[in-house]
């Protein structure tokens, strides 16, 4: 039998949380075969009227640091390319615009993030990306 040589593309939504973690574990299990990683960190924006719809402030540096964590765990699989992206505004529709823009295979995103605020605010980033993302969702707990 032939060796597959196509790349699966995998968008993985991080923002350090616990879920987020065992998300990262997950795709290190999942990219046996060549893949393409694309880890995406989203500074929050509050909706329009909350406090002005700017990103969270002081939160680049965390992000920064989160994805250069998340790349540094997921670039010792062979084969495997690591994106890192980092994003502003709803995390949701960033995230599942993400998975459009590179074509992903598959979007995994934890069941609860560690933003107390985008929880409240925005609801459950992982339902609304269940309902709209055009490819597999893989939802951690």
């Amino acid at each position: 039998m032939a060796e597959s040589t196509e790349t699966h593309t995998i968008v993985l939504g991080y923002d350090g949380s616990d879920a987020a973690r065992r998300g990262l574990s997950r795709v290190r299990g999942l990219v046996a075969d060549a893949a393409s990683v694309v880890v995406v960190s989203v500074t929050p924006e509050l909706p329009s009227g909350a406090i002005g719809s700017e990103p969270l402030v002081g939160r680049d540096f965390d992000a920064e640091r989160l994805l250069a964590e998340a790349a540094e765990l997921l670039g010792h699989t062979d084969g495997t390319t690591v994106e890192r992206r980092m994003e502003a505004g709803d995390p949701a529709a960033v995230l599942i615009r993400v998975a459009r823009e590179v074509d992903a295979d598959l979007l995994i995103v934890g069941r609860r993030g560690s933003d107390f605020v985008t929880r409240t605010l925005l609801g459950s980033v992982a339902q609304r990306v269940v309902q709209n993302a055009r490819c597999d969702v893989l939802v951690v707990a």
